[in-house]
């Protein structure tokens, strides 16, 4: 079975979420427009849907084409990188910290403490996946995620559909009932980071399913009636006013900010970002053309890369509180910022000899549903 051409429109999506992480790691004013801006849903949970969306989607097609064993050699392989991509951002954080902090004389409250106060700890713990401060748990948390499409997409196979769904959402329900998640605090000096992974693996498991769907072109997507697209549309038009004060809160704020809580992915928040990423796809597929944003695309291609890039210059950047003393310092810092990846990704591309692999903004071509039935025949032999 031929593999269909990447298409554009998830890789320059991802790419832009990206930029806007890139941003909301820093004190800028662009964060109006990216942290959040939307409504009470922020670029991660974009990301983590978007990642696993893609996840399902390719090794769905891998499952059909290569067999389960293959699957999960190729998952495992997948895991390893990401693994090791979090190693050398880790590394190349803790290195790069210790180099300024020797040349200013200064370590930054804003680094990561156990870098400065226990060198040796922080580098028996951080490749444990048992220290992971700020920044530095976005791989772990994608890469704990990864090991689980081989037992996702083997149920999805079996019809097991709202099965996986409904677990994946009970464990994602239950948490919303325990203490207040933080990372830091379970075990000091342990950190296991900022997400909730039982909570946020809801948004990765959906993706996956929505991926899996997309591979055997099944509907993604009721069909448009003006009264659903005008409820959706109300229903974002209300968080977003929520979350810019607009109107006021309908909750006490404990109640509330436990509602919109990012780390442990509160009720308020998950059902702000089901409706935004509805109406997004919706215009990803009624105006393919604007999504085709090939630069964007390129960070989307190598997100593991621009991943590590972004949490290592991050943190860099966040160890200088002057960089940010000016309107205009502050705005030259985040140019720079943003700047950073796409010079970097080039650069990786044209020295690793490995240039843009999509032709257009949709597949070229699609699946017949003879090929996915074979496809599905021949995995299951295997």
């Amino acid at each position: 079975m031929d593999a269909p051409a990447r298409d554009i429109r998830f890789d320059a999506l991802r790419g832009l979420l990206l930029l806007s992480m890139t941003s909301n790691h820093l004190p800028t004013d662009l964060r109006i427009l990216t942290d959040q801006g939307l409504g009470i849903v922020s670029s991660a949970e974009g990301f983590v849907f978007l990642s696993g969306l893609l996840a399902g989607l390719v090794y769905t097609r891998r499952l059909w084409r290569d067999g389960a064993g293959r699957l999960r050699t190729a998952v495992w392989q997948r895991a390893r990188t990401i693994y090791q991509w979090h190693l050398a951002a880790y590394f190349g954080a803790f290195l790069l910290l210790a180099i300024d902090a020797w040349i200013t004389g200064i370590h930054s409250t804003t680094s990561p403490a156990l870098f400065a106060d226990r060198p040796l700890l922080a580098m028996l713990l951080g490749p444990a996946l048992l220290y992971q401060p700020g920044l530095l748990d976005i791989l772990p948390m994608y890469c704990v995620f990864v090991l689980l499409l081989p037992l996702v997409i083997g149920a999805l196979e079996k019809g097991r559909c709202w099965l996986v769904l409904g677990v994946s959402f009970a464990i994602w329900a239950v948490v919303q009932f325990l203490p207040s998640y933080d990372g830091s605090v379970i075990a000091p000096p342990l950190n296991f980071g900022f997400f909730n992974l039982l909570a946020w693996q809801f948004l990765f498991v959906s993706g996956i399913v929505i991926g899996h769907a997309k591979a055997g072109n099944q509907p993604l997507l009721a069909p448009v009636r003006p009264a659903l697209l005008a409820a959706v549309a109300c229903g974002a038009g209300f968080f977003f006013c929520l979350q810019h004060s607009f109107i006021p809160s309908l909750w006490s704020d404990r109640v509330f900010n436990l509602m919109i809580n990012k780390q442990s992915l509160g009720p308020l928040r998950l059902m702000s970002f089901a409706l935004v990423a509805y109406l997004v796809a919706l215009a990803a597929a009624r105006f393919p053309r604007y999504f085709a944003w090939r630069p964007l695309a390129m960070l989307g291609r190598h997100s593991l890369l621009v991943v590590a890039v972004q949490c290592v210059s991050g943190l860099l950047l966040l160890a200088h509180n002057g960089l940010f003393a000016t309107s205009t310092s502050t705005w030259a810092v985040t140019a720079v910022a943003i700047a950073v990846p796409f010079a970097v990704t080039a650069a990786y591309e044209r020295l690793s000899g490995k240039p843009a692999r999509a032709a257009g903004s949709r597949p070229a071509g699609r699946i017949s549903p003879f090929a996915v039935t074979k496809a599905r025949e021949q995995a299951r032999a295997a």
